[in-house]
């Protein structure tokens, strides 16, 4: 009975080896075979996940030495097989038009309890050693994780999707298509808000938005660096380049315009548009910066009260800024007075093009 089993595997005639087996188990049901040939029968009928339980249920339960040795070769074969078909998909993933283009995949947050099941999973479909895999997941902010072609990020990205890990990928071009007002200041602010703004050729524009239109608001601080001069361990004079103030900057989305409306307290002229509190121009030099900020931010507070507030940029920056050849593809879209050049503006409209395009999918903000 049992080479009759064989016989119909190796021919794939699968409907005969099943009642084979099942004849089988029913007049021997202990024999030693059955569960190896039930995992190789699951194997030529394309039942993959099927035939890996049976051949790794073989490990746990059998003694004899043939047959073990015989579940780790069924193993092997399945883990070949796998690896062509998700190498064909990616060929086929790569092969799809605009395939080429730069682009991003970032990992989600994950719920901490669901790290360690997760990182089985994110460690077959990347091919990474187990604990690896469980410290790349996030548990409280997103993870710029990989760049490269649009073609092969997506592919990545539709297997750890389809594990249940949620991450999403897209194209630089689109984070560059992002319409970036920078505002100098708020004309008027009732139901429909004028902000007053200034194109890349210096000239003033109006731009009027709904605040009904507003998605989020991403709040941050961006460093400002300065050179200095200070003592090493041994009393020795030495340079070196220290942060030495923030710039604060808010973006409100307008996902149906594809666009941010940009402030930052170095750029915003408090002397100019509507007046948020009583001394915003005041010239005796006791309003502060950060005070006139703060009551703007207040102001902003009070008509989008109901909307997430993105502020986590500060971890998502200590990865992404990794990536500096694809950083330096990207238009950072705000005009702040620097030294030397950095990647720190790039990583800022980086994250915040990702929380916009990414809107539509409903992320999970962070507060």
């Amino acid at each position: 009975m049992l080479e009759r089993v064989v016989e119909a595997i190796e021919r794939r005639d699968c409907e005969r080896a099943n009642r084979l087996l099942q004849d089988l188990k029913q007049q021997e049901p202990d024999h030693p075979w059955i569960a190896f040939y039930s995992a190789r029968l699951a194997e030529a009928s394309g039942n993959l996940a099927v035939a890996e339980q049976g051949y790794r249920e073989v490990l746990c339960n059998a003694t004899n030495p043939k047959i073990i040795s015989q579940a780790r070769q069924g193993i092997e074969r399945l883990v070949q097989i796998e690896r062509q078909q998700r190498q064909q998909e990616r060929d086929r993933a790569m092969a799809e038009p605009g395939s080429q283009k730069p682009a991003v995949l970032v990992l989600e947050a994950i719920d901490p309890e669901l790290r360690q099941s997760a990182a089985k999973k994110f460690a077959k479909i990347m091919n990474l050693d187990l604990y690896i895999a469980r410290l790349q997941l996030p548990t409280r902010s997103w993870r710029l994780y990989r760049t490269g072609s649009l073609g092969e990020l997506r592919f990545y990205s539709a297997a750890i999707a389809a594990a249940e890990i949620p991450c999403f990928c897209l194209p630089i071009s689109r984070i560059n298509a992002i319409e970036v007002y920078k505002v100098r200041y708020f004309q008027s602010a009732l139901a429909t808000a004028t902000v007053i703004c200034q194109e890349k050729n210096g000239r003033s524009v109006a731009i009027d938005f709904d605040w009904s239109q507003v998605s989020q608001r991403v709040e941050v601080l961006l460093p400002l660096f300065e050179k200095c001069v200070d003592r090493d361990v041994r009393g020795r004079l030495i340079r070196k380049t220290q942060i030495q103030d923030y710039v604060k900057v808010c973006d409100l989305h307008l996902p149906g315009r594809n666009a941010i409306v940009r402030l930052w307290d170095r750029g915003y002229q408090f002397h100019e548009g509507i007046i948020f509190f009583d001394r915003q121009r005041s010239a005796d030099g006791q309003t502060t910066l950060s005070e006139k900020w703060n009551h703007l931010m207040q102001f902003l507070q009070q008509q989008l009260a109901t909307i997430p507030v993105w502020s986590d940029f500060n971890a998502f920056a200590g990865m992404a800024r990794d990536f500096s050849d694809t950083l330096k593809l990207i238009d950072p879209q705000i005009d702040l007075f620097r030294r030397e050049e950095t990647d720190w503006d790039n990583t800022f409209q980086l994250y915040s093009g990702l929380v916009l395009l990414s809107s539509s999918r409903t992320p999970k903000p962070i507060r």
